[in-house]
Order: structure tokens, then sequence, then C-alpha cells
């Protein structure tokens, strides 16, 4: 996944299929979904819908042995994107194939970066991904300081396993519960003030 900033390019990879492609594609303007063929990932990876977040696709060690094993991956790759809604509008993605050890595809791997920015620079997709994104950010980091604040109140430190307990053997509901440590959370605030928070 890339991230393109002026005439330099920052890249960001991720852990793993299923852990955190979609905060990854919050945070890049380009999803480079790298794959392996023969290895299991074509079914994973469409179980997990990664799929549909990517702008491109490369089957990645493309040759010896493994080359025919890439060249069908590829054409199943696309044959599957072509149910799929564009990850980008405006843009169509699909699967190619490179190799690290002969270099085979690596430079039409790069022009294809190069054309999206391009492209989607050009039709102002681009910009306004990264205004969303911008949006979306500031909301996620409002929700992990509230989330933050609220689980560090000592209030609220200090009633929780009581609270948990009760909704684990049902003498509360966890609709109750909440309200009840949103209650204590409110009435800390205002006891004690917001300084500090």
């Amino acid at each position: 996944q890339a991230r393109l900033v002026g005439s330099e390019m920052c890249i960001r990879d991720s852990v793993g299929v299923g852990q955190s492609e979609t905060v990854v594609r919050s945070m890049v303007d380009f999803f480079l979904l790298l794959m392996l063929a023969g290895a299991g990932d074509e079914l994973q990876g469409i179980k997990k819908g990664i799929m549909e977040l990517a702008d491109m696709l490369v089957i990645t060690k493309a040759d010896g042995d493994n080359l025919p094993n890439a060249t069908r991956a590829r054409a199943d790759y696309n044959r599957a994107l072509h149910y799929l809604a564009p990850a980008t509008e405006g843009w169509r993605t699909q699967t190619f194939t490179c190799s690290a050890l002969t270099g085979e595809g690596i430079p039409q791997v790069w022009e294809v970066i190069q054309r999206f920015h391009r492209q989607t620079s050009a039709s102002g997709v681009f910009d306004a991904r990264r205004k969303t994104q911008a949006v979306d950010w500031m909301q996620t980091m409002i929700e992990e300081r509230l989330r933050s604040r609220f689980f560090d109140d000592p209030a609220v430190q200090a009633a929780l396993p009581g609270v948990k307990a009760a909704v684990e053997d049902g003498s509360k509901t966890a609709t109750r519960a909440a309200q009840e440590l949103l209650e204590l959370y409110n009435a800390d605030l205002i006891q004690n003030g917001t300084e500090g928070k």
C-alpha cells in the first residue's frame, strides 16, 4: 500500500490478510495486494473480502516452475475482479505478475501505480479520497481519545470489575451496565472537572 507524497512515495506494509487491511486502506492512496499462487491465498483473499479493497493485485514469484501457476492465478483473479465493484471510483482493478528474482513485471507494476496517480488526480478522485481520509482520521482520533479517557477514569476502573461480573452472571443487562458506567463517568467529570483529563 502506498501514500504518494509530492514526488516521493511512502510504502505501508500490513501484517497480513484479515488483520489490518481496512485500517490501511483508510490511510493510503493506492492499495496493492500481493498474492502467492498455489499457497491458499486465493481462497483466503476472497473470503476476507480484501480483494474489494485493492487497486491492483500482483502475483509474486512468477518465475521458474511457479510461472504456470502464477499465470493461471492471474487469469482466475481477473475473472473474479470482473464481478467486484471497483475499489476506487473510475479505476479498474487488474491482476499482474512479477518476479523479484528476474525483475520481470516490476516495471509494469510501477507504471500502473503512476497511471493510477495521473488518472485519479485528473478526475479529482485522488484529492477527494484524501479529504475523506482526513475527516475519517479525525473521527477515529476523537473516538480513541474518548475511549481512553473513559477506561482510564478512576471511578470507571473501580466499578468495572463488579459491573462485568453482574453482566456475566445475568443479574444486569449489558445495556443497563453500559448506562451505569457512562453515568458514573459523567458524574465523575462533573465532580472533578475536566482539567487534566
